[in-house]
């Protein structure tokens, strides 16, 4: 039941992400299974890429030529990084439909989760689910507002519009810029930041790591039983091989390098907001912060438990089969890991991720001071 609640939080997901035009993934109806847009699709997908990149140089622009002081810098910078780091992630003209065959393989799959633990996490998964999304329209919102409201701060797209002392330029045509365009676009190019990397991170990236956990839970469980045999303990070492060609080189790499140093900037943020006084900016950071936190803990949690739990199988099953060939596929026998560039997820991964984050944190809190 809980992998059919998942799946649902997935189709929801593929829906905002195709009425917004960023992601290359669509659910078929009629088929019952996620495929691959349209070529037309695809064209509207890249041609709003197209559009995230000159919001970028505008971003970038904005705060190299604007005079401001350090809080506001600090704030623009912010803005821009969630835009860069969406276009980083979502730049790929040319998709990877591995990645749509592993997440239908998934969802097509028998539900066997009956440890309530898993149950647990699995509920978790879709209240995260649901969290992100609520996130995709708040912080999109806010955004919007904040284009209304402070037009002229460096980092916003409406910033264009004022000049270099922070004043908005007069006109009828500026006027429309200000109350109308700038706002929806902020929005616009927020949502497509939030839905595209949320399609990768979470989507493919934790949902997949997920998967591999609780089919390797699953395994241990029916062997302990004499339910399962070393052969299909194979069969899930080509499931973690199928998750790694999709994501080691890619989405599991630039997770690392990106969320980590994103929740480092958002908890920055966070800090400094509520030291100047600017409490509902403060909030918004601290909201996002929640985010990314939860989907790191999230995501190397659950990486970790695959490489711990198969470890302690192995090290607990050798030496207690009596036949020649059991004891010899016994030896052969490796953990299963989560790749991301040349490393892999171990068990102290979370901690040290997150002991990383909380040192830059202080660090640039003591140079900002």
């Amino acid at each position: 039941m809980s992998k059919i609640v998942i799946c649902h939080r997935v189709v929801r997901h593929l829906r905002i992400g195709n009425y917004f035009h960023c992601i290359f993934a669509t659910f078929d109806t009629m088929e019952g299974k996620i495929s691959l847009i349209s070529k037309k699709n695809k064209r509207l997908v890249l041609s709003f890429t197209v559009l995230q990149f000159l919001v970028i140089i505008v971003r970038i622009w904005s705060i190299a030529t604007t005079r401001a002081d350090l809080l506001e810098s600090i704030f623009g910078i912010a803005i821009a990084s969630l835009t860069v780091i969406g276009f980083v992630v979502r730049c790929d003209p040319f998709p990877d439909d591995v990645q749509v065959q592993f997440l239908n393989y998934i969802f097509s799959s028998k539900d066997e989760v009956s440890d309530r633990g898993a149950t647990r996490y699995l509920n978790l998964l879709a209240l995260f689910f649901d969290v992100v999304e609520f996130t995709y329209y708040s912080i999109s919102t806010v955004l919007g507002l904040l284009a209304l409201f402070l037009p002229c701060q460096p980092g916003l797209t409406s910033s264009i519009i004022c000049s270099s002392e922070g004043v908005l330029l007069s006109g009828l045509i500026f006027k429309f810029l200000y109350l109308f365009f700038f706002p929806a676009l902020e929005f616009l190019i927020y949502m497509q930041v939030a839905v595209g990397t949320a399609y990768n991170f979470v989507t493919v990236l934790l949902t997949g790591v997920t998967f591999l956990w609780l089919e390797c839970a699953f395994f241990i469980k029916c062997y302990q039983k004499e339910l399962a045999d070393l052969a299909d303990y194979r069969k899930i070492q080509i499931f973690e091989k199928i998750l790694n060609s999709c994501t080691r080189e890619g989405i599991f790499l630039k997770f690392v390098i990106l969320i980590p140093s994103l929740q480092v900037l958002m908890s920055l943020v966070a800090i400094k907001m509520f030291h100047s006084g600017h409490d509902l900016l403060a909030v918004m950071f601290c909201w996002m912060y929640v985010i990314i936190l939860g989907s790191t803990l999230l995501t190397f949690s659950a990486a970790a438990k695959v490489y711990g739990t198969s470890t302690k199988w192995i090290q607990g099953c050798k030496g207690g089969e009596r036949k020649k060939y059991a004891r010899k596929m016994h030896r052969s026998l490796i953990p299963l890991r989560l790749h991301f560039g040349n490393n892999f997820v171990e068990i102290l991964t979370p901690l040290v991720v997150q002991e990383y984050c909380v040192r830059q944190t202080v660090t640039f809190l003591l140079l900002t001071k």
